[in-house]
């Protein structure tokens, strides 16, 4: 056989085997980084110290107040100087954040949750900027066979993600049954662990595409993301929408813990309850790729507004099984779905230079969302019922995303007006 029959082919493994690499370490970093121990029991960690929900609740509004400042420093960082160096940063800081938390004193608690917030920006954008470019691997020049395979990607990288919190979750429980502090250790050890699969990412993929004489600029690449935003309806329609329900969940999926302690579940059931949770997630993830080949994404985001209202709306009923089914069904398939679809449209609509950024700006609304939410929720459950606090989050859902079509379609109406203004 003749060596040119034999080059393709050649040629072929030599390409697939480093994709194939690629995204086997960046998916073990974010198995490892989704290992969060302290996930299911942190907040019940600060209420036995004494911490009332409103405290806990302007804890968790200076991690959002931290990483909102830091959103888009971070992203223009992780655009300008490396976005494997961003997720880098975003590690230790993750490990050096959960050893404050060790000596639950105020003064190091705010210490910590800044730290987490500010870690937490340096994932942002950087983590799926870092997804989408892989794609391009697979399918250079087609964006559209580009969101396909990132969209069946991005599920993957969330499925893998949720077998390592059913499996932090769970074990979070258990050692919090052994020492209260456990958890917390055994998570900054995951933290830095995860460092050493970013490690055998390649620069191709994680540095920023610039000509060697070119000098970053960081206000005009800010200002050129913002543009990008402001001149897409539908990119800043997905970041507001996005911010909202995020923020929702979020806020839910931490109070409810207490909500299951006061129903009479035990600290070990509530780690399960919780694990069981993120199976629920696994399973309706694996569905996204589908529904978004089937279905107009307009279609999907209205579906999970209704999900998400219809999940809260069923755990407002004063019954432990009921609550659990609004909670572990409805209410999951809302962010299982939106998630991804959501990701893969931003990313769709993004520019690659400011990409990081982009990706940002979304994860920076869902922060200042939870500036406001979780210090509300909080203190709303100092005074009032969970039935109550559950119905105004519901009114505010569906006011918020109303506004939010809204204005999306005032924007698209001034785009165009502009548009015939210039034609003429």
């Amino acid at each position: 056989m003749s060596d040119s029959m034999l080059e393709p082919s050649v040629t072929l493994v030599q390409k697939t085997a480093p994709k194939r690499r690629w995204l086997i370490a960046f998916f073990s970093y974010n198995s490892i980084t989704r290992l969060v121990f302290t996930s299911a029991i942190w907040v019940i960690y600060l209420a036995a110290h004494g911490y009332s929900p409103l405290m806990i609740g302007l804890l968790e509004m200076t991690f959002h107040l931290a990483k909102f400042i830091t959103e888009v420093p971070s992203g223009i960082f992780a655009d300008l100087l490396g976005r494997r160096k961003s997720l880098i940063v975003y590690c230790l800081l993750g490990a050096l954040e959960t050893l404050f938390l060790l000596v639950p004193v105020l003064p190091l608690l705010f210490i910590s949750f800044i730290l987490s917030g500010i870690s937490y920006a340096f994932l942002g954008g950087a983590n799926e900027a870092v997804l989408w470019t892989l794609t391009e691997y697979s399918a250079p020049g087609d964006t559209q066979q580009q969101s396909v395979r990132y969209s069946k990607l991005f599920s993957l990288m969330l499925m893998l993600s949720i077998v390592s919190e059913i499996i932090g979750t769970t074990l979070g429980g258990y050692l919090g049954n052994i020492m209260q502090t456990l958890p917390f250790i055994c998570h900054a050890l995951a933290c830095l662990l995860a460092i050493i699969p970013l490690l055998l990412l390649p620069k191709t993929v994680t540095e920023p595409r610039r000509e060697p004489h070119e000098r970053p600029h960081p206000i005009l690449h800010f200002r050129k993301g913002l543009e990008a935003v402001w001149h897409s309806p539908r990119l800043l329609g997905l970041i507001l929408i996005s911010g909202l329900m995020e923020s929702c969940g979020t806020t839910i999926y931490f109070f409810v813990q207490l909500q299951f302690q006061e129903l009479g579940f035990a600290l070990s059931s509530i780690g399960i309850i919780m694990s069981v949770s993120s199976l629920s997630q696994f399973g309706l993830t694996a569905l996204a790729p589908y529904l978004m080949r089937r279905f107009s994404t307009r279609s999907l985001i209205f579906a999970c507004v209704l999900f998400q209202a219809g999940g809260l709306l069923l755990m407002i009923i004063p019954n432990a099984m009921v609550s659990l089914v609004g909670f572990l069904t409805f209410f999951q398939a809302a962010t299982a779905i939106l998630y991804p679809t959501v990701s893969t449209q931003i990313n769709e609509r993004s520019p690659e230079a400011q990409r990081a950024m982009v990706l940002s700006f979304e994860t920076g609304m869902f922060s200042l969302a939870m500036i406001i939410l979780f210090p509300l929720f909080g203190l709303g459950l100092t005074t009032s019922a969970y039935s109550t606090v559950y119905s105004w989050t519901v009114l505010a859902l569906v006011i918020g995303s109303l506004g939010t079509y809204l204005l999306v379609r005032l924007r698209a109406a001034q785009l165009r007006q502009s548009l015939s203004r210039l034609q003429q």
